[in-house]
């Protein structure tokens, strides 16, 4: 991504960046031409820190692939279920700064989020937040990338927080005969 990104900068050729493409705004359409940057090989979990409950993600993994993952793997949710689960990826709930169906209990993606790997348009790669679940070290940098939809850089991974699955988990119906 970094050396993509750098060679397009120095010919000026725009690039869009896009990955599951669940978006219903025209967001992954590259409407000025250029090169559209598939995301979707960027995909696995690349660490889960279970003391600290953290996870690096690579931001081209599918939703449903992570949390079942990380379900059987680590007995752990990040909690993020937006209606897109089985079509998005974890760097597009980032860059549209998404929420979910378990939003009011695990909170909306820049809740959730600890830490980013992004690439600037001209190759450079940042790493926002620390290795640590909190941290107050001055500007918050990950909230500057949440929800920019790759116009200030290109999330290449994310660092979640997790949380252990509940011990039960269930759906309910209820119909009326009337309003």
């Amino acid at each position: 991504v970094a050396a993509v990104l750098a060679a397009c900068d120095e010919a000026q050729v725009p690039v869009t960046p896009a990955a599951g493409r669940s978006g219903v705004c025209g967001g992954a359409i590259p409407v000025f031409g250029g090169v559209g940057l598939d995301l979707t090989g960027l995909a696995g979990i690349r660490s889960v820190d279970d003391t600290s409950l953290l996870v690096e993600v690579a931001a081209g993994t599918w939703g449903d692939d992570l949390e079942a993952a990380l379900a059987a793997d680590h007995g752990l949710t990040v909690g993020h279920w937006p209606q897109s689960m089985a079509i998005s990826t974890v760097g597009g709930w980032v860059a549209c700064r998404g929420a979910g169906q378990y939003s009011t209990r695990y909170g909306k993606i820049e809740d959730i989020v600890a830490g980013l790997e992004v690439v600037l348009a001209d190759g450079r790669v940042v790493r926002t937040g620390g290795r640590a679940p909190r941290s107050a070290t001055g500007p918050d940098l990950t909230q500057v990338f949440v929800g920019s939809e790759g116009t200030l850089g290109v999330v290449t991974a994310v660092r979640l927080r997790a949380h252990p699955t509940p011990p039960a988990d269930g759906r309910r119906g209820w119909a009326w005969p009337d309003f």
